[in-house]
C-alpha cells in the first residue's frame, strides 16, 4: 500500500525503498508474488514457524453504493495504476466522490495527470473531513474544488447525478450524520468518477482457515494482538480496517514485542507503552 497506494509526491519512492532495504539488511526474506490460498496457508506457515504474524490490511475498495456504482473507477486502482506508470485517460472533468487521503491523494494525481477540472464530493462539512487537513489545503492550492454536503445518487456514462444534504444528530463514528434533501438533486458532467470512500478487509480467507472475524477486519486481542491458538498474531488495518500507515507501523512495532514475549516463554501482555 505505501508503494502503489501513496503518491510519490508524498512518500518519495526512494524513501521507502531505504526503508525496506533497512529490514532486508537485518535479515528479513522477502518471498514476492505469494498470494494466500495459492502459494501458501495459514496452517502451513504455523508448521513451519513458531510465530505467525497476519498483516493483510485492508485493500478492497468499497463501491459507491449508487445505481450505476459500475461505471466509477475504485481510488486504489487508479492509484496503483498512476504509481506503476500505466494511468488511466480521464478527461478533462474528473469527479472524486470521497473525503480522505485516498479522495485528496486521487484529487491531486489527477491534477499531475492534466485534467482541467477536478471536484471532490464529500456528503458531509469540511469539519468531519477524516482527511488530514492539510492534504485538504495542499489540493485546493492546485486548483481541486470541494463540494460539501453531497454525496452520489446515480451514475451513468453520460454524468452523475448527486443530492444536497444536510447534517443530523451524530452517528457511531461521532460525526453528525448526512441526511439527504428532497428535490435537490442535479447533474454534473463528468468525463470520469473515482470513488475514493474507503477500503474493506478481505475476510474470507481468514474466516476459511478458522480465524475469528468482527465487522471490521480479523478479532484480535486488543492488548496482545494474540489470537487462539497464540502461535497467531495481527493487528493494522486487517483487524482494525482502513486508517494512517503510521498507525499500521505502530501496531507492527507492538506486534513485535508481544512476538518477542511469545518466543521467549513470557506471558504475552504486549506493550504497556
Amino acid at each position: 500500500m505505501l508503494r502503489y497506494g501513496i503518491p510519490a509526491n508524498r512518500l518519495p519512492k526512494d524513501a521507502l525503498d531505504a526503508e525496506i532495504d533497512a529490514i532486508r539488511l537485518l535479515g528479513a526474506q522477502f518471498r514476492m508474488g505469494q498470494r494466500w490460498g495459492e502459494h501458501f496457508t495459514l496452517a502451513g506457515l504455523r508448521q513451519q514457524h513458531d510465530a505467525v504474524f497476519v498483516a493483510i490490511g485492508a485493500q478492497r475498495a468499497q463501491g459507491l453504493r449508487c445505481d450505476g456504482e459500475e461505471h466509477a473507477l475504485p481510488g486504489i486502482e487508479f492509484l496503483e495504476r498512476v504509481a506503476s506508470g500505466n494511468p488511466v485517460a480521464l478527461g478533462d472533468d474528473v469527479a472524486v466522490v470521497g473525503g480522505g487521503n485516498t479522495a485528496m491523494d486521487c484529487a491531486r494525481s489527477a491534477i499531475r495527470l492534466g485534467a482541467r477540472n477536478v471536484r471532490v464530493l464529500y456528503r458531509r462539512s469540511r469539519q468531519e473531513m477524516p482527511c488530514l487537513m492539510d492534504e485538504v489545503e495542499a489540493a485546493e492550492a492546485e486548483g481541486v474544488r470541494i463540494d460539501f454536503l453531497v454525496a452520489p445518487v446515480r451514475l451513468s456514462e453520460n454524468g452523475l447525478t448527486c443530492r444536497r444534504m444536510t447534517l443530523g444528530d451524530p452517528d457511531a463514528s461521532g460525526r453528525r450524520r448526512p441526511v439527504p434533501l428532497d428535490g435537490s438533486d442535479f447533474t454534473m458532467e463528468c468525463s470520469t468518477v473515482i470513488a475514493a470512500i474507503g477500503q474493506s478487509v478481505d475476510r474470507s480467507l481468514p474466516e476459511q482457515e478458522g480465524l475469528a472475524v468482527t465487522a471490521w477486519g480479523i478479532a484480535a486481542d486488543e492488548r496482545t494482538f494474540c489470537h487462539q491458538p497464540a502461535r497467531s498474531l495481527r493487528r493494522g488495518d486487517g483487524v482494525l480496517g482502513a486508517d494512517l500507515a503510521v498507525r499500521a507501523v505502530t501496531a507492527g512495532r507492538r506486534s513485535a514485542a508481544a512476538i518477542h514475549q511469545f518466543l521467549s516463554g513470557d506471558t504475552v501482555t504486549g506493550n504497556r507503552r
